[in-house]
């Protein structure tokens, strides 16, 4: 599941109407494996960065979706 949402997240975001952001609808379990993801990426163990991003940006990631999310 984590794998198809990556791929989706690559190809499937489409602007939003409104917004100068694009948008891509996700399940709970999705949003979820995000979130895992980020998390382990922004304070986890992870030694590999995904190319040209760094864990602070990763870490802004992780906040900006929570602070979305209303956490």
């Amino acid at each position: 599941m984590a794998r198809t949402f990556a791929v989706r997240l690559r190809d499937d975001v489409v602007p939003a109407a409104h917004a100068s952001w694009h948008q891509l609808d996700a399940t709970a379990a999705e949003l979820a494996a995000a979130c895992s993801a980020l998390v382990e990426l922004a304070y986890g163990t992870t030694r590999i960065m995904p190319a040209a991003a760094s864990r602070l940006e990763m870490t802004d990631m992780l906040e900006e979706l929570n602070r979305q999310l209303g956490g």
